[in-house]
């Protein structure tokens, strides 16, 4: 289960800019094991010259990739990670970003700085994530197989029923 954050430049982002932020996305961390979400990534660039990257939120980690990602000990977690990760590009290529998740604005990040109610709304999905995977351990690959008693199944946004 899982929903995306969004992140787009404000303005147009210079070339070489870019491609180095590009660049460092795809290093990655060897450190960082990616559970509560994927590695930040982005879109092919649009005709306006900003640029458009997404993560998708994990915010039910199957039983395996929580227990492989507890013997990892790293600095921040996932979604800090990401955080850090947008904070630092804004900083060192003067890229302010828009921040949404699946549509719904979050915040930005201007000037290398992010907002403690952004930070704060990352820390409440680290959290859930973390949570979930605690107390409802997803052991199978059938998601219907593992909800809890009674069917609950946290919905953060409207889905079809």
């Amino acid at each position: 289960m899982g929903v995306h954050l969004y992140f787009t430049s404000v303005e147009k982002v210079l070339p070489e800019a870019a491609e180095a932020i590009r660049e460092d996305s795809r290093a990655g961390s060897a450190d960082q094991p990616w559970v509560l979400c994927e590695p930040p990534h982005f879109y092919p660039e649009d005709e306006d010259g900003r640029m458009r990257g997404g993560s998708k939120l994990n915010l039910h980690p199957w039983a395996d990739e929580w227990e492989q990602a507890a013997q990892h000990q790293p600095e921040r977690n996932d979604l800090q990670e990401l955080l850090h990760r947008l904070c630092a590009w804004s900083a060192d290529y003067q890229v302010d970003w828009e921040l949404s998740v699946d549509g719904s604005p979050l915040g930005r990040i201007e000037g290398g700085v992010c907002p403690p109610e952004v930070q704060g709304a990352i820390e409440a999905f680290a959290d859930l994530g973390e949570y979930l995977a605690e107390e409802f351990p997803m052991e199978d690959g059938n998601p219907d197989a593992n909800d809890p008693p009674g069917g609950f199944r946290p919905r953060l946004w409207p889905e079809p029923e």
